[in-house]
C-alpha cells in the first residue's frame, strides 16, 4: 500500500492567469475596435441631389442612369473622399458625401470625353473673356443651338472651317455648347483650356473607350505634374501605328471638347502608352486622371440641391463590424475554455 497523497490544494496561480486572460482579451478587443473606428461612426455629409438627360434632352434609362451612378462613385473613390456613397433614384441620382461635398461637383459631372485627333490648324485666339475650363459640367442642352454648333464647328466644308476658326477664335472664354456633345467622327474646331488657342482638329483617332488605364505622378525630367495613358490592345496598335507615320505632326488631347494638350509627336510610340501634359497642378492631374480612369458619363448631370445630411457606414464597413464582433466573441470563448481546463488540470490530483 503507498500512502495515501492529500488532495492538491487549489493555489491562486489559475485565477490570476483567468483574470490575466481576459484582460488581455478585453484589451485586444477594444484595440480592433478603436482600428476600425471609422466603420462605427457617423459624420456630418451633403446629399448632391442631381437631375440626369441624355445629351439629347430626353429622359435616361434606368441602365443609363445605374452605369452613371457606377462611373460617380468611382471617381468620388479617385478622388479620395472617403465613404461617399451614389444611388439611382427614378431619373435622380443621389450622392452622399462628407461635409464640403459640393467642391467635388464640377469632378464628378463632367462627361470626360477625351478624344485624341491630328492638329490640322492652329491659331491664336482673340483676347477677352476668362478662358472656361474642362471641369465645367456642361449647361442644359438646348437642341436648337447644338445643332447650330455642330454644324459649324463639325463641318468638313473647308469654307466653313475657316469661318469657324475665325468665328470660335473670339469666344473661347464662353461656355461650350457642344462640350461633351461632340461627334468624335467628325473635324472639330475648338479652343484649348487656357483659352489662348483655337484649333481645327481632323476626326479622332482614339477616344476614352481606349483608355486602359490612367494615373497622375510628377515628373522630374519635365519638371512637371503629368498623366500617364495606357491604351488597350487596339488602341496600342492605333497609336503607335499613328505615331510612326506621323512624326512632326502636332496631336491634340481633347477633354469635353476643349483642348488640354498639344504635343508634337517627336519620336514613334510603341507598347500602348503616352503621356499628357498641360501645365497641371497636383489635384489637376489627379482629378483628370481619375476621370480618364472611371470613364465617360453616359447621361449629363445638373445639381439640384445641396442639403446637410449623416454619412453612415458603407455597406462594406456594415459588413466588416460582423466578423470583428464575432472575432471578439470567439477569442473569449477559446480563454474561457482554456483557462477552465487549465484550473481542472491543476485541482486534480495526480494518479498513481
Amino acid at each position: 500500500m503507498y500512502p495515501q497523497q492529500p488532495p492538491a490544494r487549489p493555489t491562486a496561480v489559475p485565477r490570476l492567469l483567468v483574470v490575466l486572460a481576459l484582460l488581455l482579451a478585453i484589451l485586444g478587443y477594444g484595440l480592433a475596435v478603436f482600428a476600425s473606428r471609422s466603420i462605427w461612426q457617423t459624420r456630418d455629409a451633403t446629399r448632391l441631389t442631381f437631375s440626369a438627360r441624355t445629351t439629347d434632352g430626353a429622359p435616361p434609362t434606368s441602365d443609363a442612369l445605374a452605369a452613371a451612378a457606377d462611373v460617380v462613385q468611382r471617381r468620388l473613390e479617385g478622388l479620395k473622399v472617403p465613404g461617399a456613397s451614389v444611388t439611382a433614384d427614378g431619373t435622380k441620382l443621389v450622392a452622399t458625401v462628407p461635409a464640403g461635398g459640393p467642391d467635388v461637383v464640377p469632378d464628378i459631372t463632367r462627361m470626360g470625353q477625351l478624344t485624341i485627333r491630328p492638329v490640322i490648324h492652329a491659331m491664336p485666339a482673340k483676347p477677352g473673356g476668362a478662358p472656361a475650363t474642362p471641369t465645367t459640367p456642361p449647361k442644359p442642352a438646348d437642341p436648337a443651338r447644338s445643332a447650330d454648333e455642330k454644324q459649324l464647328r463639325q463641318s468638313t466644308n473647308p469654307s466653313i472651317q475657316i469661318l469657324a476658326l475665325q468665328f470660335q477664335a473670339t469666344r473661347c472664354g464662353d461656355d461650350d455648347q457642344l462640350a461633351g456633345h461632340d461627334d468624335p467622327n467628325l473635324p472639330l474646331v475648338t479652343c484649348s483650356t487656357d483659352g489662348n488657342t483655337v484649333y481645327l482638329l481632323n476626326k479622332s483617332i482614339l477616344t476614352g473607350a481606349n483608355v486602359r488605364r490612367a494615373t497622375a505622378h510628377w515628373d522630374d525630367r519635365n519638371g512637371q505634374h503629368v498623366v500617364d495613358l495606357e491604351f488597350d490592345g487596339s488602341g496600342a496598335r492605333t497609336w503607335a501605328d499613328f505615331t510612326a507615320a506621323n512624326i512632326g505632326a502636332q496631336t491634340a488631347f481633347t477633354l469635353d471638347t476643349r483642348v488640354i494638350s498639344a504635343p508634337e509627336i517627336r519620336e514613334a510610340i510603341p507598347g500602348g502608352r503616352t503621356q499628357i501634359s498641360g501645365r497641371f497642378t497636383a489635384d489637376d492631374a489627379r482629378e483628370l486622371a481619375g476621370t480618364l480612369q472611371s470613364g465617360m458619363l453616359p447621361v449629363v448631370l445638373t445639381l439640384d440641391s445641396a442639403e446637410p445630411a449623416t454619412l453612415t457606414a458603407t455597406r462594406f464597413s456594415t459588413l466588416m463590424r460582423v466578423p470583428i464582433i464575432v472575432a471578439g466573441i470567439d477569442l473569449l470563448a477559446v480563454i474561457v475554455v482554456a483557462t477552465g481546463w487549465l484550473i481542472r488540470r491543476r485541482a486534480t490530483p495526480p494518479q498513481l
